[in-house]
C-alpha cells in the first residue's frame, strides 16, 4: 500500500511542468524545515522561507527530473 501510494505521488510529480515541480518542492522543503524548527525550537519561520525559496530556486534552475532523462537516454 505504502509502495503503491509512492508510485503514485512519482507519477503525478513527472507529470507536473516544471514551475509547478519546483513550487512543489519549495513548499515541501518550507513545510518540513518549519516542522523540524517547531520540533525543536531552534529554526525560525524565516530560515524555513528562505529554505524554501531556495529550494524552489535550484530545482527549478537544475530541473533534476530532466537530467535523470537524460541520463537514462545515454545508455
Amino acid at each position: 500500500m505504502v509502495l503503491q501510494s509512492y508510485y503514485r505521488l512519482e507519477a503525478w510529480a513527472e507529470d507536473l511542468l516544471r514551475l509547478k515541480f519546483a513550487i512543489t518542492i519549495g513548499i515541501a522543503s518550507f513545510f518540513g524545515v518549519f516542522a523540524v524548527g517547531l520540533l525543536f525550537r531552534e529554526l525560525t519561520t524565516v530560515h524555513a522561507v528562505m529554505m524554501g525559496v531556495a529550494m524552489a530556486i535550484v530545482y527549478y534552475a537544475f530541473d533534476p527530473r530532466e537530467a535523470h532523462a537524460l541520463s537514462l537516454e545515454a545508455e
